[in-house]
Formats: C-alpha cells, structure tokens, sequence
C-alpha cells in the first residue's frame, strides 16, 4: 500500500488504484459495566464523507470492521445502517480473520482492490440475517460495485474509531 500525492504518483507512471477522498476519527470511551454506543462510528462515518464532499446515497461499500462478536457487530451494524442505509457491506475478515494492528491496512488494501475491480468482495461464513444486524452483508458471491466510494471503517477495543472514505 503506497499513499503519496497524485502529482507524485502521476509523475512516476503508476496506476492510481484509489484515492483518499476523506477520513475522520473519533473516539467513545470504554467504560466498565457500560454498552458503548453507535456515535462514535457514526460520527466517523458522518466525518469522512464531509471531508470527502460526498453524500451517503454515493457510498458503493462499506468495508466493516466486523469484528465478529455481538455486541460489535449489532454496533457498527446500527451505525452502518443510521448513516448510510441500505448500502452493501463486506467483511474481509471473514476471510482471514483478525490480524490485529494489521488488519486496517490488509483491509483497506482489500477496499482498494474491490474499487480497482468493480467488484464488492462476499463475507465468508455468512448464512444467514441477524435480526439485531440490519445491514445489506454481500454473501456468496462478489457483487458489482456500482457507486465510486468506498468506506473503510475500524476501531478498537479502548474506543478509537476510524473511517476512510476511498474514492475510484
């Protein structure tokens, strides 16, 4: 993964993949005996597409975080879905599960070949709709990406979250 300027980039012949239209981080902290909330992630999500200059209805993915227990999972569903709607939804973790500090960059490398293919990428293992998760999760086969954003969303377990707003 190599982030340097267009001018850069163009300068030197490379194929530019993506770009970095906007990205925010916020953070809710982690209070024992307490539920964290969506607002972090929404407000993550809400802040990159304002630094981006784009809207929620031109997002094409979201690239979550998916964590792949309840309680994360029902959250950043819910934040996917107050913010963005009914948008499409991967979970390349599924596919290698949690790399740690790593996955952020192997997920986001992830995201940038999915805009580079047109192509949204299927969640592994996914069989059926939680009820408590109310996203649109891509399952079974990829699906054609048709809007030129991309989200990439991550946080931790002590309350940081982040969201990158790629653009074709």
């Amino acid at each position: 993964l190599v982030l340097e300027t267009r001018e850069h980039a163009e300068a030197r012949g490379a194929k530019i993949l993506a770009t970095v239209a906007g990205s925010a981080c916020t953070y809710e902290p982690i209070v024992a005996g307490q539920s964290p909330t969506s607002s972090a992630m929404e407000r993550a999500i809400s802040g990159a597409l304002a630094q981006a200059g784009n809207t929620a209805s031109e997002v094409g993915f979201v690239k979550a975080n998916g964590l792949a227990t309840i309680p994360d999972d029902v959250r950043e569903a819910n934040a996917i879905r107050n913010t963005l709607g009914d948008v499409p939804v991967t979970a390349p973790k599924s596919l290698f599960g949690s790399l740690g500090a790593g996955s952020g960059a192997v997920e986001t490398v992830a995201a940038v070949l999915a805009l580079d293919s047109g192509e949204i990428p299927p969640t592994r293992n996914y069989e059926r709709a939680d009820p408590a998760c109310p996203i649109n999760v891509v399952h079974g086969q990829a699906v054609p990406l048709t809007k030129p954003l991309g989200l990439v969303l991550g946080e931790s377990g002590m309350g940081q979250t982040v969201a990158i707003a790629l653009a074709r």
